[in-house]
């Protein structure tokens, strides 16, 4: 299984992270983490990535190298959870997929990903672009439009150029809502067994059980309680605490 090196972490991190003003106190803390891990003390390097975390710090490498210590560690569903986390920042990383599906072989259940929707199988180039890139490439698109614009009142003949751009610039604005309101909202069972209830209370009947490492779909969320969807004929509710997502 593959590991992502602290340098190219450290360059991420620097590259893509908005950092607080006690930067330099967070990239000593990256440092520390990744030498833990190399060193092969898994569970004080999940403490320490998980610290960074919880700081506030988001980045795909950040929750990859966390999966890959409790992967280490034989925690299924945290390990999971966090690869699941890490493919919203870097959804083209095949180390990460290899690793990802590693991982939900190691569970009882086996629950693959689900597969995209009808609208991000339509913009399927949304896939392959986490939410920040997209963003950019519409400011880039905008700025770009309006540079022909204005090119286009001193040269008509510029007037296919613009139209076009405005229509890639629809597009991807299409594409940000696609990705916000379509992505995969996951939940993984963290405990080692969990009832799927037909309603949210201990003494609901159970529809079915799962276990550590299951992947689902969260589809509402009320007090103490997640509406999870497995597929389209089995859905339920679980206690939140038992649950990441």
């Amino acid at each position: 299984m593959k590991n992502a090196f602290s340098v190219f972490l450290f360059f991420a991190l620097t590259l893509f992270t908005s950092l607080p003003t006690e930067g330099s106190e967070y990239l000593q803390e990256i440092v520390r983490a990744n030498d833990l891990y190399a060193e092969k003390h898994y569970a004080q390097s999940a403490e320490a990535y998980e610290s960074l975390i919880h700081k506030g710090i988001r980045n795909g490498y950040l929750h990859y190298n966390l999966a890959n210590a409790y992967i280490r560690m034989g925690k299924i569903g945290p390990a999971i959870l966090n690869y699941v986390h890490a493919r919203k920042w870097i959804p083209r990383d095949e180390n990460l997929e290899a690793n990802l599906k590693f991982a939900i072989q190691q569970s009882q259940d086996k629950i693959e990903l689900p597969a995209p929707g009808t609208l991000s199988t339509l913009f399927f180039w949304s896939n392959d672009l986490n939410l920040n890139e997209l963003i950019y490439l519409a400011i880039g698109l905008n700025f770009v439009f309006w540079i022909s614009l204005s090119l286009w009142l001193y040269f008509p003949g510029l007037k296919i150029v613009r139209n076009a751009l405005l229509c890639l610039l629809l597009v991807s604005f299409i594409s940000i809502g696609v990705k916000r309101e379509s992505g995969f909202k996951p939940a993984v069972v963290l405990t080692k067994r969990v009832e799927v209830k037909s309603g949210r209370a201990e003494d609901a009947v159970t529809l079915f059980q799962l276990h550590e490492g299951a992947l689902l779909t969260v589809t509402d969320e009320h007090e103490n309680w997640l509406e999870v969807r497995l597929n389209d004929e089995q859905k339920g509710w679980v206690p939140k605490n038992s649950m990441g997502h």
